[in-house]
């Protein structure tokens, strides 16, 4: 099995996606290779990536995006539709400044000896970045073998990209191409599965939600280190007795209209007397952009904000937290990854959202919290406050769905039964 995941040495939330799920994949069955980006060249020891299964190749270059100049990007989006580019470009240069040629370099040796060997083959793509899935539909067409197209996000659907017809109409044909390989759509949501479903009515398209990795939370208990670390920061930033608000990760960052639920956060807490909010302490771990830090600086309530946090420390914090906090905007697809950290940690989760989407809806069915829409106004701060002032007791949820061995337990039927068959 060869991924193209550029995210998966970043140890962000989105870089659980696939880190969590392949590691529970029979080993006796997949050999699993992953492409990722890395500061310099690392390749594994293929001696342990056979004993483990799994090997990450670590590979530089730029991916298409804010980061990379238009000379840089044009070469990637033109692969999407001359698949033998890239393999033309990886053999035309030593050192390529593109991502995609260097990942597509080492799979494409890896596939040829798997093939020869009389081994047999899968690919997997995962957006975003868009590169990912290009270097999946190249290899997959290069060979002719099954392709995996995994979307954290929507690349036409609720698109993150800049606006515009042009830019839309790109992604719409860029889309298209790397889809039309034999294989698998898979989708983090409803909304996106069923936007997949209606555009491409011959593929088959599956959900494999976000999820949790159980081995995480069960190592908590045996980590002293960072409950040290975790005590000892609280200790020094949440007056005795307050009742902790925790926020993990990124907000506008990823959605901007998700930093609109942080102003209506802010101004529902700032409605409370003061008498009130002085006994809550809200904490807010990871990136936050400039235009949030300004919405905090208006908050009347107590606010610490802790910058990035490593991520094993992230989660002993979520465990000592009161309620976590989980705000998204108006993108209906949105699940986002911290929320079945959240569900792990087993702590009652308050969203703050523009529209009920599927984040909302998995709270409902896991009844692991409540959701407060920005256009209920008054009425809805009035709730708001109430899910913090309010005593919870949780009751055992099932909450199995979303962990990382059910979800490998699907796409190892999936790539059984609809892409090796």
């Amino acid at each position: 099995m060869f991924v193209f995941a550029a995210h998966h040495l970043s140890n962000n939330v989105a870089s659980q996606r696939f880190k969590g799920l392949l590691k529970y994949l029979d080993p006796g069955k997949y050999r699993v290779f992953v492409f990722a980006r890395g500061a310099e060249k690392v390749t594994p020891d293929v001696r342990r990536s056979a004993d483990d299964g799994v090997g990450v190749y670590a590979l530089p270059g730029y991916c298409v995006g804010g980061e990379s100049s238009a000379a840089v990007a044009m070469p990637i989006l033109v692969a999407a539709f001359i698949r033998s580019l890239p393999f033309a470009l990886a053999r035309g240069s030593t050192q390529s400044q593109q991502w995609l040629v260097t990942a597509l370099s080492e799979a494409d040796r890896l596939c040829r000896e798997k093939l020869e060997a009389g081994e047999r083959c899968v690919v997997i793509g995962t957006y975003s970045p868009v590169d990912s899935l290009i270097a999946a539909a190249s290899l997959s067409a290069r060979y002719g073998i099954a392709c995996v197209q995994d979307f954290r996000d929507g690349l036409v659907f609720e698109s993150l990209g800049r606006p515009g017809w042009l830019r839309r109409r790109a992604r719409e044909l860029i889309e298209r191409r790397v889809l039309g390989t034999r294989g698998l759509i898979t989708s983090v949501s409803r909304p996106l599965v069923d936007d997949f479903r209606r555009r491409y009515p011959n593929k088959p398209v599956a959900i494999l939600p976000n999820g949790y990795d159980p081995a995480d939370f069960a190592a908590l208990d045996h980590d002293a280190e960072r409950a040290g670390q975790a005590d000892a920061l609280l200790t020094a930033t949440v007056p005795a007795g307050s009742l902790l608000i925790g926020h993990f990760g990124r907000i506008g960052a990823s959605d901007g209209s998700a930093s609109k639920s942080l102003e209506y956060f802010v101004e529902a807490m700032n409605g409370e007397d003061e008498a009130t909010y002085r006994k809550k302490m809200v904490i807010f771990a990871g990136e936050l952009t400039a235009i949030e830090r300004t919405l905090l600086d208006r908050a009347r309530f107590p606010v610490a904000i802790l910058g990035q946090v490593e991520r094993r420390l992230a989660l002993q914090l979520m465990k000592r937290c009161d309620r976590l906090l989980l705000l998204t905007g108006s993108r209906a697809s949105c699940a986002t990854g911290k929320l079945f950290e959240y569900l792990a940690a087993g702590v009652d989760v308050v969203c703050v959202s523009g529209v009920r989407n599927a984040a909302t809806a998995i709270l409902a069915e896991t009844k692991a919290g409540q959701t407060i829409l920005t256009n209920q106004g008054a009425q809805g701060a009035l709730r708001l406050r109430g899910a913090f002032a309010s005593s919870s007791a949780i009751d055992r949820r099932d909450i199995g769905v979303y962990s990382k061995v059910e979800q490998a337990r699907m796409l190892d039927q999936w790539l059984s039964q609809a892409v090796l068959a």
